[in-house]
């Protein structure tokens, strides 16, 4: 997530990994899953109710018709993410139901990137929706119960009323059942549920939807294809850079067969060559086409050619930014960490508001003689470079009535905050207060000055 907001990118990189941590210790393990038989008649009953009678009914969460009887977790421990796939080999058995909007995959917690391209589910979000728990050896899946009233019992009165309680009944209607009888409505409460448990632990870090059919290949960057992914599917994913992934493609059965799958294949780009060069190197950068504004594109890679025999030397994609117009000059060359190097700069995010649009920044690596995109960098609303002080500048707006101003320096090949500046409006309107940071001693010190709003 690029958000540009101030305080020190150290700071923020560590609360971020602080949070992901704790995230990650609540995460469902990664492997794969077996429906427990039975499991769906554990689910608790009601508790008791005055003036009322439960007759439960227990009934699996899944449909029957799914015919499910694995499931598949990856576990992204940095995202603090899980994603979950029920094997099927009847898929089109997933739909709504009255009370149950079952679906196939789910992401959890706090997914909200629901995407044609990455069509998982979010959990517990209404009455009608799944909700996913842990529990010590696995999961369980479960909706709200439905409770239908059936009927009722009339339970006659044994004696009369008190004069008191006859008051009271007149009065308040609150009237004693051994003087003036009761109902007992009678209720049908179905449970809706079903568990699995860790049947065997693997390594996926993600799960993968597959929209159209592309081979499966038998290892990295291989011509031989054994076999093919058909369109809907989804895989594990075990590994991935920027030509392909390493997979495990699971059968309702619950059997795995290992393959890799060819980012070309999967996600076919739109190349777009660029002005920009560097000696024994030119680049293109792939986008896809924007489904919010007409002729506009999504930048989502960038390759590296040799320059001469134009073959591919490196790849890198998961790249995020906004729509723009297609152009050969979306890329630019500029030093950014002041290391000698050439390095990168393509468009970012706006983060919903225009002044405060970022960059992704791929900075060149030397030992590795690669390019690489630069998180702490990318995330920097409206960088700017001053090659004359070696600072990188950051400015931020929120709203109407603040805006902020940050300095970083890389000190021992760290990119550190070393002056901010902050200004606000006061909550009455009256005042403008300003905040000032400097590096002093290895420590931000900060003073604030208030003055009259003009």
């Amino acid at each position: 997530m690029k958000s540009g907001k101030g305080a020190a990118i150290a700071a923020a990189v560590m609360a971020l990994l602080a949070v992901n941590h704790v995230a990650a210790a609540d995460l469902l393990p990664p492997g794969l899953y077996r429906l427990v038989d039975g499991g769906h008649r554990e689910a608790a009953p009601l508790p008791p109710v005055d003036g009322e009678s439960h007759q439960d009914r227990y009934e699996h969460a899944i449909p029957d018709a799914a015919r499910v009887r694995y499931a598949m977790v990856a576990r992204d421990p940095v995202a603090g993410l899980n994603t979950l796939v029920f094997l099927s080999d009847a898929a089109g058995a997933y739909g709504d139901t009255p009370g149950r909007r079952t679906c196939q995959a789910y992401a959890f917690p706090n997914w909200n990137d629901y995407a044609t391209a990455r069509p998982f589910c979010r959990i517990a979000i209404g009455a009608d929706d799944a909700r996913v728990a842990a529990t010590t050896d696995g999961f369980t899946i479960s909706y709200e119960n439905v409770k239908r009233h059936v009927g009722a019992t009339r339970v006659p009165a044994v004696r009369a009323p008190t004069a008191e309680e006859a008051g009271i009944c007149a009065i308040a209607d609150v009237c004693a059942r051994e003087a003036y009888g009761s109902t007992i409505n009678q209720y049908e409460v179905t449970h809706y549920r079903d568990r699995f448990v860790l049947l065997e632990p693997h390594a996926y870090r993600d799960l993968l939807f597959v929209a159209r059919p592309v081979p499966m290949l038998s290892s990295a960057r291989s011509p031989t294809a054994i076999g093919e992914i058909g369109a809907g599917s989804f895989v594990a994913v075990i590994d991935r850079d920027g030509e392909g992934y390493a997979i495990e493609r699971l059968a309702a059965d619950g059997a795995r067969t290992g393959g890799w799958l060819d980012r070309d294949a999967l996600e076919p780009l739109q190349w777009i060559d660029q002005s920009v060069t560097l000696p024994g190197m030119r680049f293109r950068v792939g986008v896809l086409p924007s489904e919010d504004e007409e002729g506009a594109v999504l930048p989502a890679a960038l390759e590296v050619l040799d320059a001469t025999t134009g073959a591919r030397r490196q790849v890198l994609r998961d790249i995020d930014a906004d729509a723009t117009q297609a152009s050969p000059d979306l890329l630019q060359v500029v030093d950014t960490n002041f290391d000698g190097a050439p390095d990168l700069q393509l468009p970012g995010l706006s983060g919903g508001a225009g002044p405060n649009a970022t960059s992704n920044i791929i900075l060149f690596d030397r030992a590795q003689q690669r390019f690489v995109l630069d998180p702490e960098l990318s995330a920097l609303s409206q960088l700017e470079i001053d090659p004359a002080s070696r600072s990188i500048l950051s400015f931020q707006r929120g709203g109407c009535c603040a805006h902020s101003a940050e300095t970083y320096r890389y000190i021992d090949g760290h990119l550190v905050l070393v002056e901010q500046t902050t200004t606000s409006l006061s909550a009455d309107g009256r005042h403008e207060e300003t905040s000032t940071g400097r590096l002093i001693n290895g420590k931000m010190v900060y003073r604030t000055h208030r003055a009259r709003a003009r």
